[in-house]
């Protein structure tokens, strides 16, 4: 091949090399967490966050019904490529299923991984992994994620985990933890729920109530350990549920030793990811909760605020930071634009639904539609293909029971 070719051939090629997915993708999502929210849990750790240094730039967050967006799909836009109606879980404005980052990466011979402080049923964790038209049907996602094949599962909902279920896991090489000192001594595959709900907030573990659960950082260091000894890499989604969850109900101690405790975690992935030049880090809300507003002097005589050096928490220990006003305008989200972050400045999604484009290349892609017979059988629905094979609701394929319709996972 002469020179000219060559060289012609190179820059033909350029656009798909610049496209290609890194070997290790980790996706960090702290749930509903704004910039006043940033800007108090710096007060009250009276030190620079680690976030501070990676933030890069803002995304936005509508969905395709609303300019205020639920998790489920802001989720399904980070995790599919699309945006979608408010409770969608990875599925497209007409109820057909888009494959999800873990679906993509588990087709590309990668190793996948799921962690969450909320159950592993919320929101979040299912957009990434499995598919629903609603995100409350609880049944229909867990089924999903036990039958997905993805490498670990860490988080709560344990009330979701039926005798049933739990034995198909074993069978097929899962370790199901129940506690820290199991998640320390565990390895291989892992489905392992700590609670019967969401995890122990950490306000509460910080006011001395005791627990056994395992904390954000242990369990996105397993899932780190366990990953990464695949040849081929890793995705990997970590959540911080609950500073989502303490902004709905206005209680601020618990936002903010949410986001301190999933700082730390960043920090973690930050120095995996120095140690392993092939891991990109994408860090981002998928919306912002509560519409939390600081200010000085006083407000005037009847309006809602509280001195935030006097904020204590329902559940617990209270936090100290400056002479701030402090004030929530909602109990519900925002439309405000989050933060970016991460380790690789060159990856600058603007809409939270370029995420998948800017890690690894990808468009939307819907699942392929499957041909067959519904039946319902030993408390299970089940496809029968015109071949013969009989394949189980979600945990072999995806049956979207609002429309009737079948889907292959990749």
């Amino acid at each position: 091949m002469t020179i000219t070719k060559t060289l012609a051939f190179v820059l033909a090629l350029a656009p798909l090399l610049a496209l290609a997915a890194p070997k290790n993708i980790i996706v960090m999502v702290p749930d509903g967490t704004g910039m006043a929210t940033l800007t108090v849990a710096r007060q009250v750790k009276g030190a620079p966050l680690t976030l501070d240094r990676a933030i890069y730039g803002a995304v936005q967050t509508a969905s395709a019904s609303s300019s205020i967006t639920d998790s489920a799909a802001a989720a399904t836009a980070m995790s599919c490529g699309a945006r979608t109606t408010n409770g969608a879980v990875a599925m497209d404005t007409e109820r057909r299923p888009l494959k999800t980052f873990g679906e993509w990466a588990k087709e590309n011979g990668k190793a996948v991984g799921i962690v969450t402080t909320d159950t592993i049923v919320g929101a979040t964790p299912s957009a990434f992994s499995v598919h629903a038209a609603s995100r409350h049907d609880a049944d229909t996602l867990i089924e999903g994620q036990i039958g997905s094949g993805f490498e670990v599962f860490l988080g709560g909902g344990r009330k979701h985990l039926t005798p049933e279920r739990a034995e198909w896991l074993r069978a097929r090489g899962y370790a199901l933890p129940a506690d820290a000192a199991g998640l320390r001594e565990a390895k291989g595959k892992l489905f392992g729920l700590f609670a019967d709900d969401t995890l122990t907030a950490m306000v509460e573990r910080r006011s001395g109530k005791p627990c056994d659960e395992p904390t954000l950082p242990e369990m996105a260091g397993k899932a780190l350990e366990i990953l990464s000894q695949d040849p081929d890499g890793f995705f990997l989604l970590i959540e911080g549920a609950q500073v989502d969850h303490g902004a709905h109900v206005h209680d601020l101690p618990w936002s903010v030793y949410e986001l301190l405790t999933f700082d730390d975690t960043v920090a973690q992935v930050l120095a995996f990811a120095e140690k392993h030049p092939d891991t990109v880090v994408l860090i981002a809300p998928d919306h912002e909760t509560g519409g939390l507003t600081l200010s000085i002097p006083e407000p005037k005589p009847g309006a809602r605020a509280e001195v935030i050096r006097s904020t204590t928490s329902k559940r617990g220990k209270g936090v100290n930071s400056k002479d701030w006003f402090v004030r929530y305008t909602t109990g519900g989200h925002t439309g405000v634009d989050v933060f970016l972050a991460g380790n690789d400045r060159d990856v600058r999604p603007f809409l939270n639904s370029d995420f998948p484009k800017a890690l690894a290349g990808r468009e939307p892609e819907r699942l392929p539609e499957l041909q067959g017979k519904t039946l319902q059988e030993g408390g299970a629905v089940w496809l029968e293909t015109p071949d013969g094979k009989r394949l189980r609701a979600n945990r072999d394929a995806v049956y979207v029971k609002e429309t009737g319709k079948w889907y292959a996972r990749p």
